[in-house]
């Protein structure tokens, strides 16, 4: 079994060139495109959100659901008049089933150029270990 199985992404109605689109009444949600890599310490959820600032992504860890939620909102600069068709906004909305495997009160996130980065450090007792034999 890997370990990468505890990450279990949230189910979506209808997929379209690599984004997942879910619809509710009032919003509409894009899984955005991610990837689960790890090392002996932790893992790493690298997200993109194109079109999302730092101040507009919310991360949310709750009873090993990790929920990530990213504002995408447009609007035509001023003085710009738009070439194409109408506009939609829209939110990134990512789900992970991360269970007891990482460490809660560690986790830690940054933002680069549209990329966010999760790091989710393992539980000590969840580290895999190397048994010495006698």
């Amino acid at each position: 079994m890997s370990l990468l199985n505890v990450f279990k992404p949230s189910q979506a109605q209808s997929c379209n060139e690599g984004a997942c689109v879910e619809s509710k009444a009032a919003a509409s949600y894009v899984r955005p495109r991610y990837a689960v890599t790890e090392d002996d310490n932790a893992y790493f959820v690298d997200v993109d959100l194109p079109g999302v600032g730092k101040k507009d992504v919310t991360v949310t860890l709750h009873e090993g659901l990790l929920e990530l939620v990213g504002e995408r909102n447009w609007s035509v600069p001023k003085g710009w008049k738009p070439l194409g068709g109408g506009h939609r906004e829209y939110a990134y909305r990512l789900r992970l089933n991360v269970g007891d495997r990482v460490g809660k009160n560690e986790i830690s996130a940054e933002s680069n150029n549209g990329v966010l980065r999760l790091t989710l450090p393992k539980e000590e007792e969840k580290k895999p270990r190397k048994i010495e034999i006698r």
